[in-house]
């Protein structure tokens, strides 16, 4: 299957590389014409200012949100299957346009949300979700500032990420409650904290911020039995648990010590189980792991978020 990637930036770049890798990659397509040259000479292929100009199967959106939408449409309408990076769309209206037309032309349509590919929150759904009875879930996703980030906030670039992540692992996010602001970004938030109401009745927080000058990727979970660390980066989990001990009379059973269990899973790097996903599903005519509905589902509870730090109230998931 012939492949292209639209957008030679940060991730386009990383999408041309997993691609290569993988045999698929059949040309690069950017506005800035020396991008474009500078990547398709690094594998070998072709390179266009205009996709329409290439031969190839399915495409890979990663240029600026504002433009993700008539980028996706005009290839869906060519019958082209597309993968759109994260963020989905600029607007929910986009969004569900997008969908729609994907569906009416038989086209397979995913969303990069690469942490939802992480070996770590895999484990974490099918070891933990899955069989324990989980009271709440936090994650904190903080760096320093991007000076490369221009078109959003740090709740679209990567709070969303945590926003899919824990609706992946939970259930519907029926309200949020946040609060943040700005302080060295000139127009948008670049701290925020995200209090996520689910539809099961649990809670979920989300950290994220541009002013920690270290880069933490990291999950927690607390259960009924246990409390749960994933680490995105190290694709480690840790669990942590009570070590009970029975007294001579049986009457009460008393913690005398934790027991902490480290798990290091096998390394995989998540774009490119997201790019094998993919294939998967335009190959086998499946949905992938993670679709256009569950992108714009992140795009309007992050939508949400903002809302909610602009009016200092709670904001329901409509």
């Amino acid at each position: 299957m012939k492949i292209i990637v639209i957008g030679a930036g940060v991730m386009g770049k990383n999408h041309a590389r997993v691609l290569n890798s993988l045999g698929n990659l059949a040309g690069i397509v950017d506005t800035n014409e020396e991008a474009a040259k500078d990547v398709a000479k690094k594998y070998g292929v072709e390179w266009s200012n205009d996709f329409r100009k290439m031969d190839f199967d399915a495409a890979v959106v990663a240029t600026p949100t504002v433009t993700h939408y008539s980028i996706a449409k005009s290839l869906i309408e060519e019958g082209k299957h597309v993968l759109v990076e994260k963020p989905f769309v600029h607007n929910i209206e986009e969004g569900e346009t997008l969908i729609d037309l994907a569906k009416n032309n038989n086209v397979i349509m995913g969303v990069g949300h690469v942490e939802r590919h992480n070996p770590m929150v895999e484990f974490i759904k099918k070891n933990v979700i899955e069989s324990t009875n989980v009271i709440s879930v936090g994650a904190k996703r903080v760096s320093g500032f991007p000076s490369r980030i221009r078109d959003v906030g740090v709740v679209m670039d990567l709070g969303v990420h945590d926003i899919d992540v824990l609706r992946y692992l939970m259930s519907e996010v029926i309200e949020v409650y946040a609060r943040g602001g700005k302080i060295k970004h000139e127009k948008y938030e670049d701290h925020a904290s995200i209090l996520l109401s689910f539809k099961n009745g649990k809670s979920g927080y989300i950290e994220t911020n541009w002013h920690t000058p270290k880069k933490i990727r990291k999950l927690w979970i607390t259960t009924d039995k246990n409390y749960v660390e994933g680490d995105y980066m190290a694709q480690s989990v840790e669990i942590s648990s009570d070590k009970l001990e029975v007294d001579e009379y049986n009457a009460y059973r008393m913690s005398i010590d934790l027991n902490i269990r480290k798990i290091n899973l096998k390394k995989e790097e998540p774009l490119r189980r997201e790019m094998q996903d993919f294939i998967n599903a335009v190959e086998n005519r499946t949905q992938p792991l993670v679709t256009g509905a569950d992108g714009l589902e992140a795009v309007r509870i992050a939508k949400a978020s903002l809302k909610s730090i602009k009016c200092g109230c709670p904001v329901e998931i409509n």
